[in-house]
C-alpha cells in the first residue's frame, strides 16, 4: 500500500509547476496533493443550503492547489462582514518584526481575532485579498502554510497583489477578508 501511495504522490508532484510545488512544500502536505491532484471535483457544495458554495469549474485551472477557489457564492439569509486589511501588528499598531514571515503569521492571527469579534468563523470567509511587498514565489511557502492552517481544503476566493509598499514603513504583508454569517448563527 505504501508503495502505491508513494508512486501516486510522486507522479502528481512531477506534474506540479514550481509555484504549486512551493505551496505543497509550504505545509499543505500529502493530503492536499491527493485531494487536488484532479480537477474532477469542480463544485465543493455542502449538504446544507445555508453553506457557501465554492466553485472551481473544469474550464478554469485547478485553483485550490494554490490555496484559493475561483468562485464563492453566498447563501440567502446571511450577514456580510467586511474586515479591513490586517497586518503583523501588536496592540499598539507596531510591527512585530521587520521580516516577512513573522508579519504574515501575526496578520493571520489578527484576522482570526477580527473574525471572532464579528461573530464569524474561518469557514465563513468567502473572499480575501492579500498584498505582499516585493513578492517572490518563495513567499508562497509560508503563505500556503497559513492558508492551510486556517482553511484546510475549503479555501475562499482570493486575489494576491504584489505591491511596492504598504501603508506603514516596513509593513510587508496585509490581508483583508469578506465573510458571510448564516442568519441562524447570527446573535446580534
Amino acid at each position: 500500500m505504501n508503495k502505491r501511495i508513494t508512486s501516486t504522490v510522486n507522479s502528481l508532484v512531477t506534474k506540479f509547476s514550481r509555484r504549486n510545488a512551493l505551496l505543497w512544500l509550504g505545509g499543505t502536505g500529502v493530503a492536499t496533493t491527493l485531494a487536488v491532484g484532479t480537477q474532477g471535483q469542480a463544485l465543493a457544495k455542502n449538504n446544507k443550503d445555508d453553506d457557501v458554495t465554492l466553485i472551481n469549474p473544469p474550464t478554469l485551472y485547478n485553483a485550490p492547489q494554490n490555496g484559493y477557489s475561483h468562485i464563492a457564492i453566498t447563501p440567502p439569509d446571511t450577514r456580510t462582514v467586511y474586515i479591513s486589511g490586517q497586518f503583523g501588528s501588536d496592540l499598539q499598531g507596531n510591527l512585530v518584526s521587520s521580516e516577512f514571515e513573522p508579519q504574515l503569521v501575526k496578520a493571520f492571527q489578527n484576522l482570526r481575532f477580527a473574525l471572532s469579534a464579528a461573530g464569524a468563523q474561518p469557514e465563513d470567509v468567502v473572499k480575501t485579498t492579500v498584498l505582499i511587498v516585493n513578492h517572490t514565489q518563495d513567499k508562497l511557502i509560508p503563505l500556503g502554510r497559513e492558508i492551510a492552517a486556517l482553511w484546510g481544503f475549503k479555501v475562499p476566493a482570493n486575489t494576491l497583489i504584489p505591491v511596492p509598499r504598504l501603508a506603514l514603513d516596513g509593513m510587508l504583508f496585509e490581508i483583508d477578508a469578506y465573510a458571510v454569517i448564516p442568519e441562524k448563527r447570527d446573535r446580534r
